[in-house]
């Protein structure tokens, strides 16, 4: 199993403390109960020989007891030690047991307490063949006083050793299983801390889904495929960050023509998602039943990956405020058993880190898509259409695919200000800015380029299409003007102007250009009263 470096370090370091902490508690439960013994040995009519035998060993028991603190306190204890530690106690014992013969008819509920003392009081976390020897010497110590000194027979004294060795094992899983919670806590901390660290400095989703993906690749080298995928509520589907991880590294899903989604409950994203828990598949056979379900486009995209056979997997889902706003998910193609429910630990870790940063993150594209925006129509302004127009430019270059551009512009706007006055204008621009968003595919998006120009950017549209939105466009916003009381004599029209990358142009300020001049044809003609409010050239 690969276990992440920062959840070793914190394990090596939680193992030590658990084991001084433990220590250090069994040995001062044991000078407790040695010293509560003592005070009613003290208190029999023994003669005043074996009166100061007895207070003698009680002190020399308590004296190791105060000594097995210090030794825990400098985390020297060793299997040597361990044995002198369950030693000691029961030869002390049976020296204070032997000293009260015959003063005391119950000795023998004494005895026992004593000896259950002398086996809890050593230290819970050595080798197996030290806490057997050291058991075994007790017992052995055990049944010999019980037989000579106290005459006891031997079912009880069966009895007696069943008891203390039950005991014994209780003490140990409840040490263990405070541990184990304390332990959980720190690698959890470990998790969150070390996540932190390296999306802190991510301001945007893509940032910060890079930084979780690289934290994947440094905590569990053996993961060949990791994703982030979050769920777009429009569509009620799981989308896949634009970066994923392949045994290539960090890549843009673009590169390797990715473009899927998932519903919820299908495939292993889809599953964290609905179940809102970490889950771990460790064996290939799992991941296949876990997949079954997945449809046959997306079946189809990540057989072409050539990523072999999925052995193993693990994820969590990102949760935000008590909802789930994705999933997180590793897999292996190495080896079956990568990972297990303990590694599930971390993983949730850094899924609950990635998704508090990808909240952050949302907040902040908000906030800046909201100072790019325009005031009047809501819109994107000419920033913010640059950098969309940057974006899909490169995007439709890499991937060998079209772009369109529909630049439009408003005829007799500047009338309609003049005659009507502004507020009727910017009704105009806000009509416009309806018919857009009505218009547009979803992954279309339209901006204000300035005054009465707009942009509309349309990703993977050929010229046909990019014409037919055009022509909705303008028939959609004249209908409007029309049915409108006030606006419906101003006269007011759009004319609209199409490019396509790269027949058109290679570049942004090409696209822009010709699409610009299109437009101007289209006024033109209009003015001329021969053309409709779009052209395609």
């Amino acid at each position: 199993m690969a276990e992440s470096t920062l959840a070793a370090a914190a394990k090596g370091e939680m193992v030590g403390k658990r084991s001084v902490g433990s220590g250090r508690a069994a040995a001062l439960a044991s000078a407790v109960m040695l010293a509560a013994t003592l005070a009613r040995l003290l208190t029999l009519p023994l003669p005043a020989n074996r009166w100061w035998a007895e207070l003698g060993l009680g002190l020399a028991g308590i004296a190791c007891a105060a000594l097995a603190l210090r030794v825990f306190a400098a985390d020297t204890a060793g299997n040597l030690i361990a044995l002198a530690q369950a030693l000691i106690p029961a030869a002390i014992a049976a020296g204070m047991v032997t000293l009260a013969a015959g003063a005391y008819d119950r000795l023998d509920v004494l005895t026992v307490l004593l000896f259950t003392a002398a086996q809890l009081g050593g230290p819970p976390k050595v080798s197996a063949w030290a806490r057997v020897t050291g058991t075994l010497m007790v017992d052995g110590i055990f049944a010999a006083v019980w037989l000579t000194q106290l005459d006891g027979d031997l079912p009880t004294l069966f009895v007696a050793t069943g008891f203390m060795a039950a005991l014994q094992m209780v003490a140990l899983a409840r040490a263990r299983a405070a541990g184990g919670s304390a332990e959980t806590r720190s690698l959890r901390s470990s998790a969150h801390a070390a996540t932190a660290e390296r999306v802190g400095t991510a301001i945007d989703v893509l940032g910060v889904t890079r930084a979780v993906l690289e934290t994947t690749l440094h905590s569990y080298p053996m993961s060949t495929h990791a994703a982030v995928l979050l769920h777009d509520p429009a569509t009620a589907r799981l989308r896949p960050s634009p970066l994923y991880l392949g045994p290539q590294g960090v890549r843009p899903l673009e590169a390797d023509n990715l473009d899927f989604s998932l519903a919820p409950g299908e495939g292993l994203a889809g599953r964290i998602f609905s179940s809102s828990r970490p889950m771990v598949w460790p064996t290939a056979y799992d991941v296949q039943l876990a997949q079954a379900n997945l449809s046959e486009p997306v079946r189809g995209q990540l057989l072409a990956l050539r990523r072999g056979v999925t052995r193993c997997a693990v994820g969590a889902p990102l949760i935000v405020d008590d909802e789930v706003i994705g999933a997180y998910v590793i897999t292996s193609n190495r080896q079956e058993l990568v990972w297990s429910e303990e590694d599930l630990i971390v993983v949730s870790a850094l899924a609950s880190e990635a998704a508090r940063a990808i909240e952050r993150a949302r907040r902040y594209e908000r906030d800046l898509d909201q100072a790019h925006l325009d005031s009047v129509t809501g819109l994107a302004n000419h920033r913010q259409l640059t950098r969309t127009l940057d974006k899909e430019v490169a995007r439709a270059r890499r991937l060998t695919t079209s772009l369109g551009v529909v630049f439009c512009d408003l005829d007799l706007f500047k009338m309609v200000n003049d005659t009507y006055g502004h507020a009727a204008g910017d009704r105009v621009l806000t009509i416009l800015a309806r018919v857009l968003e009505e218009s547009l595919r979803r992954e279309d998006s339209a901006a204000r380029y300035g005054g009465d120009e707009f942009v509309c950017v349309l990703p993977g549209a050929d010229r046909e299409e990019s014409d037919a939105i055009g022509k909705r466009i303008s028939s959609s916003f004249e209908a409007r003007v029309r049915e409108d009381p006030e606006l419906r004599t101003a006269g007011v029209t759009i004319s609209c102007g199409v490019a396509i990358f790269p027949d058109d142009g290679g570049d942004v300020e090409a696209l822009l250009e010709h699409a610009d001049a299109a437009m101007r044809v289209v006024k033109r003609g209009r003015r001329a009263g021969f053309t409709h409010g779009w052209r395609v050239r």
